[in-house]
């Protein structure tokens, strides 16, 4: 039990007297006197967390309790005690920042019955920023090739129109096409032109060009604002891409990430609690707090 007894001048055994019990209490109390991480109430008092005594836990001005990650909380009132918890913050319960699209932490969970008085700061880590959108751009290669055909066209590379100038078809590398464009391909006519008396038809060169369509990702969002960590800024994406959205301060959710020319970016992740359980808790508030309650 690393809490303080408050009726320590109680005697346990031998005589008592009615003025050892002056100034006394029946119960324990922690007092944060300096920083720390991811406390539990039950670490706190050890095996007398299961007594029925009272339990305080106080928090000094000036002192801040943090989560370093989102799954954990600056302070957790867990299971198992016995007796009522009172918690009095002067100082300040931070949250864990949320990662890139993700949710801010919480700052404060209660899993049991407690009285909770606020008078500093409860702030809940806020929500990373969300991913850009993807992007997409094209980029296209040309090439020609004429080879003379015989009659009968067999394996030429051609464009050919009938006499009166209409279009007929076109073969690339033995290939048949009855359309100027197929897939990724397209064909024009070239510059050279002959006339082929067999077939009463003129061949031409062909100019085949070629899309290739590349597509890009988002940029990665910020990190949400938490217990030691800044908001950062979204990263930028790749060609025709969105940046990722900033992440958000303490209690608010990350920015959506800016819109590509292929998808939208996506939504930034939700601020965190600054209490979680708060059906178990009685509050006194006449604090700061920022988030809000699951």
């Amino acid at each position: 039990n690393n809490g303080v007894n408050l009726a320590a001048s109680v005697p346990t055994s031998g005589t008592i007297n009615i003025a050892n019990f002056r100034s006394q209490a029946k119960g324990f109390r922690f007092t944060f006197t300096s920083g720390a991480t991811n406390q539990n109430a039950s670490s706190l008092f050890g095996d007398d967390y299961a007594v029925n005594y009272p339990k305080e836990i106080v928090i000094d001005s000036g002192v801040e309790l943090g989560a370093t990650s989102t799954s954990e909380e600056a302070l957790q009132i867990d299971t198992g005690a016995s007796g009522t918890i009172t918690v009095t913050n002067n100082g300040t319960l931070s949250g864990a920042g949320g990662a890139a699209g993700s949710a801010g932490g919480d700052a404060f969970e209660a899993d049991i019955a407690c009285t909770l008085i606020n008078n500093g700061t409860i702030r809940a880590g806020g929500g990373g920023g969300g991913t850009g959108g993807g992007g997409q751009y094209s980029s296209s290669s040309s090439s020609t090739s004429y080879s003379n055909p015989p009659p009968g066209f067999g394996g030429a590379t051609y464009w050919a129109d009938t006499w009166y100038g209409s279009f007929d078809h076109v073969t690339w590398g033995g290939t048949y096409y009855n359309s100027t464009s197929s897939g990724n391909q397209s064909f024009s006519k070239g510059s050279y032109q002959e006339y082929n008396s067999t077939s009463n038809i003129y061949l031409y060169q062909v100019t085949r060009t070629v899309t290739t369509t590349t597509n890009t990702n988002g940029g990665a969002g910020g990190v949400g604002q938490g217990y030691n960590q800044s908001a950062g800024s979204g990263v930028g994406g790749g060609t025709n891409a969105g940046t990722g959205g900033s992440g958000a301060s303490f209690g608010s959710a990350g920015s959506t990430g800016a819109n590509g020319n292929r998808t939208n970016g996506v939504a930034g992740g939700a601020a965190g609690n600054y209490i979680r359980g708060v059906s178990f808790v009685t509050l006194t508030q006449s604090g700061t707090v920022q988030g809000g309650t699951a």
